[in-house]
C-alpha cells in the first residue's frame, strides 16, 4: 500500500498542506473501515459529502485528511480543488513507483470473468494483484492501485465506463502495459447514445498518454478494424472463433457442466478443460491466453491457469433446487448481448426451459425496442416460459406470444414459479436482469 510523506502527497495532488509532516500508510474514503495512520480522502457524492466526516475519520485513526473545502481542524489537512481528481492524481504518482506489469481489461461483456481468468493464470507462478469486485471506475480503480506494493509482479485491472472519457481517465492513471478489448455491445446507452459510441469509448484504452506495448483485440468483433487502427503504435495480438485470429479454439465441446477445446496459438496447441460454461467463455479463455502469451508464458502455464479458474458468482452458475431443477444464476448484470448469450445457453438445455428476467437498464431511447426484440429471440429459441418483472419487460412478454407472464410484484412472481416447480420435475430456470433489479433474490428463493 502507499507509503509516502504528507508533504510528498500534497505536492503530487497540487494541494495546500497544513500541519505536521508524517508518513501515511494507506488510503481510505470510508470512515467505517479506516485504519490507523491512513489518509482519509473526503469524496463527494450525490447523497453525501465526505468533507463532513473528517472528525469521525480522526476519531477512528486517520493520520490526515484531504478535503475540498476550507475546513479548519487540528488534524493534518491537505486542501485541493476536487478530492476525486486528487485521488486519481495520487494513484497515478504511486503507479509510477510500482514495477508490476499492468494489464487493463475492458469490454461490454466478460470483463470480470476475463479478469479472473487472467489473474488466476498469472497467480499460479507469480504474485498477482487484481481488481476486487466491481472496483473498475474512477474511484475504485485508483483505490486498488493505492493498495498495491512492489511485491506484485502483475496487476490485472478491470476498466469500466458509462460515458465517453471514462476509460481514457482510467488509462491515464494506470498506464497499462497490456490492454485487452473483449467486445462492444449495446450497454450504458444513456451515456454513449449508440453502439458506435460504446466502441469508441472502449478504444480509449488504446490511446492513453503512455502507449501500451501490447493490444489484444477480438478479431470477431465488428469494431475490430477501428480498434486495430487506434492501436497502430502497439503490438497487436488477436483472438477469435476461427483461424483468422492468432489465438482461437478448435474441437469445441460444450457440455452441461464443463467446456473443452483445443487452444490454437502461434506456439502450438493444447487441450483445455474449463469449469466455466458456454461458447462465450471458450472465447474468454482464448483472450486470457493471448495476455499470457504476450508475457512469454508457456502453453502448460496457460492450461494450468485456465483449468484452475472457477465460475464468477452470478455469471451462468448452475445450482440445483431440492426438487432437482436446474437454477441458472446469471444475475450479475445484463444488456442485449449478454441476454442473447444467456438465451443460447438455455436453448441447449434438455429440460423445460424457463427464462426469468428483470429490466435491462441504461439503454437510452432504444430501451423499448430492444426489450421487444428480446421477446422475439426467446420465442425463436423455443423457450417454454418467460417470466418478467419490471416495466420494460412488459415489451418482452408481449412479443414472446405464448406462456409469457409479467408481474408487478417480485414475490408474486417467485410464488408462481415455485408452484410451477412443484408440478414439473424437469426444468431449467435461468434468471437474469440488470444489477439494480436484484434478481439474485429470485435465485436465492428458488434454489432452496
Amino acid at each position: 500500500m502507499i507509503d509516502l510523506k504528507l508533504s510528498e502527497i500534497a505536492t503530487s495532488i497540487n494541494g495546500d498542506f497544513y500541519g505536521e509532516d508524517k508518513i501515511i500508510r494507506g488510503i481510505s474514503t470510508d470512515t467505517r473501515t479506516i485504519k490507523k495512520d491512513q489518509l482519509f480522502i473526503g469524496l463527494r457524492g450525490p447523497n453525501f459529502n465526505g468533507n463532513e466526516f473528517i472528525n469521525v475519520a480522526k476519531k477512528n485513526g486517520a493520520a490526515a485528511c484531504v478535503v475540498d473545502s476550507n475546513i479548519v481542524n487540528d488534524i493534518q489537512t491537505i486542501h485541493v480543488k476536487d478530492t476525486k481528481l486528487a485521488l486519481g492524481d495520487l494513484a497515478r504518482v504511486w503507479r509510477k513507483r510500482l514495477s508490476s506489469v499492468f494489464i487493463g481489461i475492458t469490454g461490454s461483456n466478460g470483463k470480470t470473468t476475463l479478469k479472473e481468468m487472467v489473474s488466476t493464470c498469472f497467480s499460479q507462478n507469480h504474485k498477482t494483484f487484481n481488481t476486487v469486485g466491481n472496483y473498475n471506475n474512477d474511484i475504485g480503480m485508483p483505490l486498488m492501485i493505492l493498495d498495491m506494493n512492489n511485491t506484485y509482479e502483475y496487476a490485472v485491472l478491470e476498466m469500466g465506463a458509462s460515458k465517453p472519457g471514462d476509460i481514457k481517465y482510467l488509462v491515464d492513471v494506470a498506464y497499462p502495459d497490456v490492454v485487452l478489448i473483449n467486445n462492444a455491445a449495446p450497454a450504458h446507452l444513456d451515456g454513449f447514445k449508440s453502439i458506435n459510441g460504446v466502441a469508441n469509448a472502449k478504444g480509449e484504452i488504446l490511446q492513453g498518454k503512455v502507449t501500451p506495448k501490447f493490444a489484444i483485440l477480438n478479431h470477431d468483433d465488428s469494431y475490430y478494424n477501428l480498434w486495430a487502427e487506434m492501436a497502430s503504435n502497439s503490438e497487436i495480438m488477436t483472438f477469435g472463433s476461427n483461424s483468422d485470429a492468432m489465438i482461437y479454439p478448435e474441437r469445441i465441446t460444450l457440455e452441461k457442466n464443463y467446456s473443452s477445446f483445443d487452444l490454437r496459438t502461434p506456439k502450438g496447441s493444447i487441450n483445455i478443460h474449463l469449469k466455466l460454461l458456454g461458447m462465450h467463455n471458450v472465447l474468454n479463455a482464448c483472450a486470457a491466453a493471448a495476455v499470457l502469451l504476450s508475457q512469454s508464458k508457456t502453453l502448460s502455464e496457460i492450461k494450468n491457469g485456465l483449468e484452475a479458474t472457477t465460475p464468477v458468482s452470478g455469471r451462468l452458475v448452475i445450482k440445483e433446487s431440492q426438487h432437482g431443477h436446474e437454477i441458472i444464476d446469471d444475475t450479475y448484470n445484463s444488456n442485449p448481448k449478454s441476454m442473447s448469450v444467456a438465451i443460447e445457453f438455455l436453448r441447449k438445455r434438455d429440460k423445460t426451459k424457463v427464462f426469468v428476467m428483470g429490466d435491462m437498464l441504461e439503454l437510452g431511447k432504444e430501451k423499448e425496442s430492444l426489450h421487444k426484440e428480446l421477446g422475439k429471440k426467446l420465442n425463436d429459441a423455443n423457450i417454454d416460459y418467460l417470466f418478467g418483472i419490471g416495466e420494460l419487460t412488459k415489451h418482452a412478454v408481449d412479443s414472446f406470444k405464448n406462456n409469457g407472464f409479467w408481474y408487478e410484484d417480485i414475490d408474486c412472481m417467485i410464488e408462481e414459479i415455485a408452484s410451477m416447480m412443484l408440478k414439473n420435475r424437469e426444468m431449467s430456470i435461468l434468471v437474469k436482469g440488470s444489477r439494480s433489479m436484484k434478481m439474485e433474490r429470485v435465485v436465492k428463493v428458488l434454489s432452496v
